[in-house]
This record gives C-alpha cells, sequence and structure tokens, in this order.
C-alpha cells in the first residue's frame, strides 16, 4: 500500500501543483485584463477631459472676442450719441463762417467763432471722428443723404448741407447733400 500510497500523493501533488498553475495563470489572465480594463477607460477618460479642455478653450476664446467685440460696439454708440449732439453745432459754425459778409470778418466775434470752430474740429479730432468733404464726388448710398437733385450729366454732389464724419471704419453721420443727375 505503501506504494500506492506514495503514487497518490506524488499524484495529489502534481494535481495540486497543476491546480496552482491553473490558478496562477488564471490570476495573471484576470490581472491582465483589469490592467486593460483600467488601461482603456484611462484612456477614454482621458480623450474625455482632452476634448472637454479643448471647448472650454475654445469656448474662453470666443468670449473674449465677443467681450472685445461688445465693449468696442459700446464704446462707439456712446461717442455717437454725444457726437450726434455736437456736430449740428459744428455746422452751424461752419455755416455762420461761411455766410459772414466780408467786411464783418475782421470783427472780434468772428474771429472768436472761428477759433471755436477750430478747437471744436480739434477736439472732435482727438476722438478719432474724422470728416470727409462730399462735394464733387459720386454719390454712396452709405455715405450721402440726397435732399434735392438738379439735372445733369451724372450723379455728382454739389453742394453740401451737412458732411460726413466716421469713427474708426463706421460711418458716424452720413451727409446731406444736393446731387445733379442725367437728363
Amino acid at each position: 500500500m505503501s506504494e500506492n500510497h506514495d503514487k497518490e500523493e506524488i499524484l495529489e501533488e502534481e494535481l495540486m501543483q497543476e491546480a496552482e498553475e491553473v490558478v496562477a495563470d488564471l490570476e495573471e489572465s484576470e490581472e491582465a485584463q483589469l490592467d486593460e480594463e483600467i488601461t482603456v477607460s484611462w484612456d477614454d477618460e482621458l480623450t474625455k477631459l482632452k476634448d472637454l479642455l479643448a471647448r472650454n478653450q475654445a469656448d474662453y476664446e470666443n468670449f473674449k472676442k465677443r467681450t472685445q467685440r461688445d465693449k468696442e460696439d459700446m464704446i462707439f454708440f456712446l461717442k455717437w450719441d454725444i457726437f450726434k449732439k455736437i456736430l449740428p453745432r459744428l455746422d452751424d459754425l461752419e455755416r455762420i463762417i461761411k455766410n459772414t459778409p466780408e467786411d464783418q470778418k475782421t470783427q472780434a466775434l468772428f474771429e472768436w467763432v472761428v477759433a471755436l470752430e477750430k478747437t471744436l474740429k480739434k477736439d472732435i479730432n482727438s476722438f478719432w471722428i474724422q470728416k470727409f468733404e462730399s462735394k464733387w464726388c459720386t454719390i454712396n448710398p452709405e455715405r450721402h443723404d440726397v435732399m434735392t437733385q438738379v439735372p445733369w450729366e451724372e450723379w455728382i454732389i454739389i453742394d453740401e448741407f451737412e458732411s460726413w464724419y466716421m469713427l474708426w471704419d463706421r460711418v458716424l453721420r452720413v451727409a446731406k447733400v444736393v446731387a445733379w443727375n442725367g437728363l
């Protein structure tokens, strides 16, 4: 029996070793599978976070641009609101200077009006507002409001009631003009 018993023990040891090897292989494959799942889930999470970060950065850049544009619009409309009230007074001063008889142009009051007009123009220019003359130009609907028309060969501005002004690259006020058109 001892021989049978020894064989049984050897067989039992071999079975135990095989069982331990199978368990070890199983544990290794489960660990490898678990490591792979963890790696895949981390990669997916990392990809999601990178996409979220890229979207947030783009949103922030768009926000900065929109804020800058809104700020420029606000400044333009604030200046427009102020200068739409001042520009007619400048036009009045220019008409006074233009229509003053020659014999009165040497008086102190006239010189004061001329000095006031120059100072006002200088102040307006300091706000990046530019005045443009329209006389003898062709009509541009974005810059000219035709008040009257006189028959002529083509659309040409012959007189200006009010000049047009620009602030930066935007029209602040259109010109009011007299135009000759073709007949």
